[in-house]
């Protein structure tokens, strides 16, 4: 009688066991099939290090990193490795400005002149949902060059000098990337804010969230524990900076990927692309930002839509996240440096994020796949904290 107890306690135990193993055995299918389909994104694009991370409902079921941090001296990248996120920038203070706005002390529709009234006259049209979406019209801080990021001046003064003697366009007409809009909602934010920028989003943003690691600085700037970056494309005969085509397009190097230690920024870009994050960081960031723990849920999906030019078509961007759908689903999404992808698909609470240290890496396209693997194998409850 003891021994046939025993034989079926061992059988429940055996069934249970399978069961739990089943119940978990997609999130680990999904976790390895995300490694396999990592590492050969990496491998055909010459990315020498990356870190990804999933949320699924708020919660972190992947959180990965691969290769290398510096290819000279062979440092691998762990998940504290800190990436140049760039544009990824720009999120941030969008975010910052929306809060804001959720407080009653700014209005997307007011013009910037009504919290800078120092700016010049012929810039009264332009309002922070201008700024915000990239239509303001306004004469932008850099060369026209979409691949070398070439500052007019080194301080703002200098800058705001050369800017006002430059023709201002009709905002909400035309979607034209532009660095001088953040440079603009980063003083406004330290104006209303009554900090500056860099304490506001450290002490409102990334503090209340245990976020202590994200660093602020540029390619100039030695900050202990960043990847060293890299570009895919090809620096011009005299390597001072990266060749373009007649198009203005950029031309991809035939012979592997390059060192790109000089990306630089003048301290008026900070708003626009200052910041350093790592995968722990980043990821704990977005799941409490798309789990309505930063801003209301519905000033993010407005964020997310398109914005809608004066002849009623649309430009690329809503107000700073760029509208990216995955498998017919809405993403909503942010990058910087060609380098770094973040896009959130509401429907599926689902977001995925790639920073990688090599720029013109496509990180957008990896995201896509990453979130497709995830599509097919839905996240159980197992996962961890970001």
């Amino acid at each position: 009688m003891l021994k046939a107890l025993i034989v079926v306690s061992c059988a429940l135990f055996s069934s249970a066991f399978s069961l739990q193993a089943q119940a978990a055995s997609p999130q680990a299918a999904a976790g390895d099939e995300a490694d396999r389909v990592v590492t050969q994104y990496m491998a055909a694009k010459k990315i020498p290090g990356a870190s990804i991370a999933v949320i699924q409902d708020g919660k972190v079921v992947k959180k990965s990193s691969y290769g290398l941090a510096n290819v000279e001296l062979k440092a691998p990248v762990s998940d504290d490795t800190l990436f140049t996120l760039a544009s990824t920038t720009k999120e941030f203070t969008a975010i910052a400005i929306m809060t804001l706005v959720e407080e009653g002390k700014l209005s997307l529709d007011k013009s910037i002149r009504d919290y800078l009234p120092e700016l010049p006259a012929a810039w009264a049209p332009v309002t922070i949902r201008h700024c915000l979406s990239h239509t303001s019209g306004l004469p932008d801080g850099i060369a026209a060059d979409d691949v070398n990021v070439l500052p007019l001046a080194g301080t703002q003064a200098e800058l705001m000098k050369l800017l006002a003697t430059k023709p201002v366009g009709e905002p909400g007409v035309k979607m034209v990337y532009n660095q001088v809009e953040f440079m603009l909602l980063g003083n406004i934010i330290e104006r209303i804010g009554g900090k500056p920028y860099k304490a506001f989003v450290e002490d409102r943003l990334l503090k209340p969230l245990g976020i202590s690691s994200m660093r602020w600085g540029d390619g100039w700037e030695i900050i202990p524990g960043r990847a060293s970056l890299y570009t895919a494309l090809e620096p011009t005969a005299d390597r001072s900076k990266l060749q373009i085509d007649a198009n203005g397009a950029p031309v991809f190097s035939q012979s592997g990927i390059h060192a790109f230690g000089s990306k630089g920024f003048p301290d008026w870009a900070t708003p626009a692309a200052s910041l350093n994050g790592n995968i722990d960081a980043m990821a704990r960031w977005e799941a409490a930002l798309w789990s309505g723990k930063v801003i209301k849920p519905a000033a993010l999906a407005m964020m997310g839509t398109l914005y809608k030019l004066r002849d009623g078509k649309t430009g690329m961007f809503g107000l700073e996240f760029v509208p990216y759908p995955v498998e017919g689903q809405p993403g909503i999404s942010s990058g910087g440096g060609a380098a770094v992808w973040i896009t959130t698909l509401p429907e599926s609470h689902l977001t995925a994020i790639v920073l990688t240290n090599l720029q013109a890496s496509s990180p957008h396209e990896l995201v896509k796949q990453i979130l497709h693997v995830y599509l097919q194998h839905p996240a159980t409850s197992t996962a961890q904290q970001p």
